[in-house]
């Protein structure tokens, strides 16, 4: 054994509270802990619904309770617990931070899956990282400080008419598009077969959940973005895209502002998302919809 390996092991067995992995009864538990934190709680929270509506998890959720808070026999409560963590293809942490990262740390070894990336509260994602970096493939990106934005009102000045639901039909233009905000994004383009990225994006069409405004002349995507993970009340907007040609045209402050909109429409009463620090323009957009910063996100991806 390393010495570096039996410092953390000793840690953990000088009384500092170990993770565990939940059972499927316990999720309820842990999706009212995700609930009550809103804005950070919506992506493990997602899947934890998902996990619960279809009985087919695609990945597994770890706990970390609070000492004492349960007496023997009573089942787990969201008050129990003081973070949690989504373990599917990423590891998506809930709250914690610094002594819980290193019992989180030690269960991801000890599961030994191969996750690809981190994405949460800057803190827990930075103390995952510390724990792991050692021992995890090459680092692809580490993007340490990303605002996490959240708008509950009304968004402000005029929503963009032309902002709709894709559908079907304009699968064929939706497809480059995605590619080429993912690809601008995060520098690579997405993993997988052609065939496998074309058929999620008409999933996402079918489901609604992706907003976009056409040039109805060359049937040119001018804007997209998605409704990606809900939870509760909240939902998280991602893959937010205006086409370089029509850039500085003042067109992506009323397209988002349709995307709220439709948003509140179907329900949601919080929208969230999270944008890179250094990303001046977007941060301007959603500032002047009325989006305000509720904390910050990091994401690492390997």
């Amino acid at each position: 054994m390393t010495d570096t390996r039996a410092r953390r092991l000793g840690s953990l067995r000088r009384g500092q509270p170990r993770p565990r992995l939940l059972g499927v009864e316990e999720y309820r538990a842990a999706l009212a802990f995700c609930q009550g934190k809103a804005a950070d709680g919506v992506m493990a929270g997602h899947r934890i619904e998902r996990a619960l509506a279809s009985g087919a998890s695609g990945g597994e959720l770890w706990a970390q309770e609070k000492p004492g808070a349960r007496r023997p026999g009573q089942s787990l409560r969201a008050e129990d617990l003081v973070a949690v963590v989504w373990a599917g293809g990423s590891l998506m942490p809930v709250g914690g931070g610094g002594t819980e990262a290193k019992g989180f740390a030690a269960m991801a070894r000890q599961r030994g899956n191969r996750y690809v990336s981190m994405v949460g509260d800057a803190a827990a994602v930075a103390g995952l990282w510390a724990e792991l970096s050692a021992t995890w493939p090459r680092l692809r990106a580490y993007r340490q400080t990303q605002p996490l934005m959240a708008i509950e009102t009304r968004p402000r000045g005029l929503a963009d008419e032309m902002v709709v639901p894709a559908r079907r039909e304009m699968l064929d233009a939706m497809v480059p598009a995605c590619r080429a905000m993912f690809t601008e994004e995060l520098g690579f383009p997405p993993p997988g077969p052609e065939a496998g990225y074309r058929a999620h994006i008409g999933t996402q069409i079918e489901r609604g959940a992706i907003l976009t405004r056409i040039n109805p002349s060359n049937g040119e995507v001018i804007f997209k973005a998605e409704l990606g993970a809900s939870c509760g009340q909240w939902v998280q907007v991602q893959g937010v895209w205006t086409n370089p040609a029509y850039r500085g045209r003042g067109i992506a402050k009323a397209a988002m502002a349709a995307v709220v909109t439709y948003a509140r429409q179907r329900g949601w009463t919080g929208v969230c998302l999270y944008v890179n620090d250094f990303n001046a323009p977007a941060l301007a957009v959603y500032r002047a919809v009325g989006f305000i910063q509720v904390g910050t996100w990091a994401t690492v991806m390997v």
